[in-house]
């Protein structure tokens, strides 16, 4: 067997991709792995079809990373991706066609790949978890495609929005696994201050979609008001009670690269609680 340690993952992942003519199987991936699958293949301009076999725990872990599953709600919708949940894998995480298997063994940060050459052997494996997957479950993602995502934005607040949201999206998640302050409700209403929305607004967006619920976007709103990051202004309507629109607390939100939004608020927000008594 040969070893191909974690810098060459990708690589080694796409050579399978590249050279394989029949279908692909994955078999109990990894939080890490699932997300490399899916970047990888959201990435690729020819993606090839896969399907994954999981546990849902691992499933519901990867998906809380908002971003990762909306694109695994892109790539499901698309047909790219299929994925199922099964109770009985193996402890080892595996990937499979008719004539290739590989091994995915996790050593510390880095993940080691074992190839067996026999096409026997990985016909035979292939065949068990073949018949595997025809006996597991279709996982069913809730969270929407990121296309579904970029459009409703294009729509309803235009394009400044949407490139806002996205370029805020991918960032998010570099930041500190510790950091707790911020999620894609935050990120939606910091957004949002931004560009001077309304809560009404951005609040009827994420509830349509299905980000968040309206007393979700209250809380956070709330949250965000008291470390100091977001405000409001009234807005008088002919009837009824005035609407808010949101606006930064800070000029420096405003000012940063949308890229350092969150890192700017992250130095704001603990400004702000470390001079609570």
């Amino acid at each position: 067997m040969d070893s191909i340690l974690n810098q060459g993952l990708i690589s080694e992942i796409q050579t399978i991709l590249k050279t394989n003519t029949g279908q692909i199987l994955v078999v109990n991936p990894s939080n890490k792995l699932l997300t490399s699958l899916t970047n990888l293949l959201l990435t690729s301009s020819n993606p090839y079809p896969l399907r994954i076999i999981s546990d849902e725990s691992t499933i519901k872990e990867t998906i809380q990373n908002f971003a990762t599953a909306s694109y695994l709600s892109e790539l499901s919708s698309q047909g790219i991706l299929e994925l199922r949940t099964a109770t009985t894998l193996p402890r080892t995480e595996l990937m499979l066609t008719s004539s290739h298997l590989v091994t995915f063994i996790t050593a510390g940060n880095s993940i080691i790949t074992l190839s067996t050459p026999s096409e026997s052997l990985s016909a035979d494996v292939y065949l068990f978890y073949d018949n595997l997957w025809s006996q597991s479950v279709t996982f069913h993602m809730h969270t929407p495609p990121i296309s579904d995502i970029k459009n409703s934005l294009d729509d309803q607040f235009g394009d400044s929005f949407k490139s806002d949201f996205i370029i805020a999206l991918s960032s998010l998640y570099k930041l500190p696994s510790s950091q707790h302050l911020f999620d894609e409700v935050a990120l939606s209403l910091l957004i949002a201050s931004r560009n001077g929305v309304l809560l009404y607004d951005i609040s009827r967006w994420a509830e349509n979609v299905g980000i968040a619920s309206r007393a979700t976007i209250s809380r956070t709103k709330k949250f965000l008001e008291a470390v100091n990051l977001i405000t409001t202004e009234n807005i008088p309507v002919r009837s009824g009670r005035p609407r808010l629109r949101l606006c930064m607390a800070h000029q420096s939100l405003m000012d940063c690269p949308i890229e350092n939004l969150f890192l700017t608020a992250m130095e704001i927000a603990s400004e702000k609680t470390s001079r609570k008594p």
